[in-house]
């Protein structure tokens, strides 16, 4: 009978250890917690011909940041671990194509070396 407990103890903390290690573990505790700052990160986006310009925009959203031909510009505060979509769209409304990239701490670098 002792022997049983101490098994079913044993199962019991090895199943609690894998539940909170696991990746998908999430617990909700309700009340006010203090906030953290969201982790950001920089996106260096660059042209790479004397066609590629225009204004940058993210995830469909204009930045406001115009680039010139050969031109490197730095957009600062990206959220970190997500997809981020950049394209171009010079004064005429003519979009470029998407690049695409997954933000990680550090600078996230982005080329435009053709328009299309």
């Amino acid at each position: 009978m002792k022997n049983c407990k101490l098994i079913l103890l044993l199962a019991l903390a090895i199943a609690m250890i894998l539940m909170l290690t696991s990746c998908n573990f999430h617990f909700t505790i309700t009340g006010t917690l203090p906030t953290t700052p969201e982790e950001t990160t920089v996106l260096v986006v660059s042209s790479g011909g004397s066609w590629i310009y225009g204004y940058i925009y993210i995830n469909e959203v204009n930045t406001g940041i115009y680039l010139l031909p050969w031109q490197t510009k730095r957009i600062y505060n990206i959220s970190c671990y997500q997809n981020v979509k950049v394209r171009l769209v010079d004064e005429n409304y003519f979009s470029s194509h998407t690049e695409e990239t997954y933000t990680k701490p550090g600078l996230n670098y982005i080329n435009f070396n053709y328009w299309w």
